[in-house]
């Protein structure tokens, strides 16, 4: 009898481990497709980055790129990052008095449009195949390289080809899942403009890998022939929200601050790499940046990742070659800016799609930087690799790209939620709620939660 229920408790032990076993199994093969589509539409992104202007990325593209431009649409991924990209950048610029100029992109602010790029890609694609269930369309994007018209033919089992024209409701379907900021203008742009201009449009990003500022402006003009109606606030919102614009105007100043000094870094990085080995370039932007902490939360050393150009491209090189890929490795800088004395490493790399063969300090801090394919220790970290199937981790409420990308006149939301926000921040403080008029106290300590 005893050996029975002996017999018996390890049949169940045995059975909940395979449950177990299969349930974590069928977890990784529903989340394998989506972070393969994460890498495969980052490395999209990086591509799309590479062939604007830099002085265009840096100042008016900004805000289209890492808020509008998403990769759905009726082309291959990059083009449609691009067109979406400069229509919106047209059609809702950003006064020049509120833009932040600086050759930085956060690592944060691509991995946010890339997720909200991707849920925008399930929804359009649902729409042309109703049966579709979201694992399914995961499934099929995946099979597709991200590609809408590829990933249709998929789910129907059919040769890749044109889209049939799709209604302005998918479209804004599609916005609305992305958390496009102007969903209803983005829908009649795909529907109405967009297939007017495309072989145009298409014709010359096809013939030009890198678009020149002139480029920019022949596109903005075919893109948005006409003024898109754009309500704006009323009264200014700046006046219903002080508070919230205080808030935003303090963590602007530090983010201009703490871009300045990467950008510092680059560039002794790259005079450093001059020095060693002839040969010159000059940055075109900073996409992601890792930072070691010692163990009182103090930055030790940082790892970056940037593009950049030949300032004296050889006779032989094309003028429309893409930008270098350059890794580099800091230590805290001893004196008040970056030197050369304070890189350890500046390298070529090959961006990484899917995060593998990264560092784990990155690895850690949650930020894809793009490492060099050997297996040195970097900042105390060991370098490693991984499976690719890391965390999926949901889309920040806000991210330093709502403050870089700030529109006063248009993100009514965003400041409806810092108002909100700091609001019961406050009312949850005894010593706030007994100094009530001391708001820059207030919004001091409040920044504070989110800088190091």
């Amino acid at each position: 009898m005893r050996n029975r229920r002996r017999r018996r408790r390890r049949a169940k032990e045995e059975a909940e481990a395979r449950a177990k076993e299969g349930e974590q199994r069928w977890t990784l093969d529903v989340r394998a497709p989506r972070q393969n589509l994460l890498g495969q539409i980052r490395s999209y992104y990086l591509d799309a980055i590479s062939r604007l202007p830099t002085a265009d990325l840096n100042t008016t593209l900004t805000r289209g790129l890492l808020i509008a431009g998403h990769c759905y649409g009726p082309l291959h991924p990059v083009h449609n990052i691009l067109l979406n990209s400069v229509w919106y950048s047209a059609a809702f610029p950003l006064r020049p008095g509120d833009r932040i100029d600086v050759n930085v992109i956060n690592d944060t602010a691509i991995s946010r449009i890339v997720q909200r790029s991707l849920d925008g890609l399930v929804a359009l694609l649902r729409h042309h195949c109703p049966g579709l269930s979201h694992d399914n369309a995961l499934w099929h994007l995946s099979l597709s390289g991200a590609d809408l018209r590829a990933a249709v033919a998929s789910a129907r089992g059919a040769a890749p080809s044109l889209l049939p024209p799709t209604e302005p409701e998918a479209f804004q379907a599609a916005a609305n899942a992305a958390r496009h900021p102007k969903p209803a203008a983005l829908a009649f742009f795909a529907s109405s403009v967009m297939p007017s201009v495309e072989r145009d449009a298409v014709s010359l990003l096809n013939n030009k890998r890198r678009l020149s500022s002139a480029d920019i402006l022949r596109l903005s003009t075919m893109l948005l022939p006409s003024p898109v109606p754009d309500e704006l606030p009323h009264p200014p919102l700046q006046e219903r929200f002080p508070a919230a614009f205080k808030l935003i105007a303090r963590r602007r100043k530090l983010l201009v601050r703490t871009y300045t000094e990467w950008v510092q870094l680059a560039d002794a990085a790259l005079s450093k790499y001059a020095r060693q080995t002839a040969e010159h370039y000059q940055l075109h932007i900073i996409y992601a940046v890792g930072a070691l902490q010692d163990e009182f939360g103090m930055d030790e050393s940082y790892h970056v990742s940037f593009m950049a150009w030949p300032e004296d491209p050889p006779c032989c090189a094309s003028t429309d070659a893409p930008p270098v890929f350059f890794f580099a490795e800091a230590l805290y800088p001893s004196g008040s800016e970056f030197s050369e004395e304070d890189i350890t490493l500046c390298c070529m790399v090959q961006p990484s799609p899917t995060g593998v063969d990264s560092c784990q300090v990155c690895l850690t801090e949650n930020v894809q930087v793009d490492h060099p394919d050997d297996s040195e220790n970097f900042g105390g970290g060991q370098y490693c690799n991984i499976d690719g199937i890391g965390k999926d981790l949901d889309c920040q409420i806000t991210s330093d790209v709502d403050y870089r990308c700030f529109d006063p006149d248009r993100d009514i939301d965003f400041v409806e939620y810092l108002d909100q926000d700091f609001t019961r921040y406050t009312s949850a403080s005894p010593w706030h709620r007994r100094h009530k008029d001391d708001i820059d106290s207030a919004i001091l300590y409040y920044c504070k939660r989110y800088t190091r």
